[in-house]
């Protein structure tokens, strides 16, 4: 047996163990089931990166921990795998040397919830394998009349995303907070910005929603259109997000260059900004990256 056919293996077994338990939370509390997926999720996260590693080209030797250790480092210099890098941060530092209360372990599942869906979608994607096929039954507890207002929301955001590119008002915001929710096993995000300005007042808040996961390192410019939902025999105005771009500002970069260099009088000329702006946008990553 090769060693992808090994580590597919090994991917396939993990995976198994996640959904059982998946499979049985009728018959569990969520913390002990958020326990039990909580176990398992750096060994899993482990092995798709050693995927990832072997599928690229990479050799591997016969010291299981080594090729993990290479496995990690690579994954974490390319930056179209960094969602796989930021999870496995987080669980590096909450799971690996002690198990958690129920309590604790079902906040983290919550939080981990969209990690694990965006690894679904990606391992789909470029491997055409496919994992946690039962993640939508994972108990997160949801309001109905929250999950109708979230459904009608999502329809005026796919009608959008199909018909429609880069269309409406653009400025530029600071994002304040940014909310996933799911609908039709799609993920989707509620957003909370504000004018990218010195001096902003708390009342000035802006809530829109999309299905692009912005950036929320630095200020960006949004595309924000109108539209209205029908909801309780209500008609409500509501944002659609359908284009962004990563748009540092000026003062911004040159505090970030005097930093760096450790003087004021540093500039970037246009061009270069130009050329970070899209790289960061593209990838995600951000300066520190």
């Amino acid at each position: 047996m090769s060693s992808v056919e090994d580590i597919n293996k090994s991917i396939l077994v993990i995976n198994q163990n996640i959904c059982l338990n998946i499979e049985h939370s009728k018959d569990i509390s969520r913390g002990f089931l958020s326990q039990n997926i909580l176990s398992q999720l750096r060994n899993f996260i482990e092995h798709i990166m050693l995927k990832i590693y072997v599928s690229d080209g990479n050799s591997i030797g016969s010291d299981r921990y080594q090729n993990i250790c290479h496995a990690i480092s690579y994954v974490d210099n390319h930056g179209n795998y960094k969602v796989l890098s930021r999870f496995h941060c987080f669980l590096q530092i909450v799971a690996s040397h002690y198990t958690m209360s129920e309590d604790n372990s079902e906040r983290l599942m919550l939080k981990y919830y969209e990690y694990l869906f965006k690894i679904k979608k990606f391992m789909f994607d470029k491997y055409q394998m496919l994992l946690l096929h039962n993640l939508n039954e994972f108990p997160i507890a949801i309001d109905h009349t929250l999950q109708d207002y979230y459904e009608k929301i999502a329809c005026k955001i796919d009608l959008y995303d199909r018909t429609i590119s880069n269309y409406g008002k653009t400025e530029r915001f600071y994002i304040l907070k940014k909310k996933p929710f799911f609908v039709k096993e799609k993920l989707y995000f509620e957003i909370t910005f504000t004018a990218a300005k010195d001096f902003v007042s708390k009342s000035n808040r802006i809530i829109a929603f999309t299905n692009l996961d912005i950036l929320d390192n630095y200020a960006v410019k949004l595309n924000c259109v109108e539209e209205r939902i029908e909801i309780l025999d209500f008609s409500m105005p509501i944002l659609v997000v359908n284009h962004w771009e990563v748009s540092i500002r000026d003062c911004e970069f040159n505090n970030f260059m005097s930093v760096i260099l450790g003087t004021h009088h540093a500039k970037v000329s246009k061009q270069e900004k130009t050329i970070i702006l899209q790289i960061l946008t593209n990838s995600g990553l951000n300066l520190v990256d």
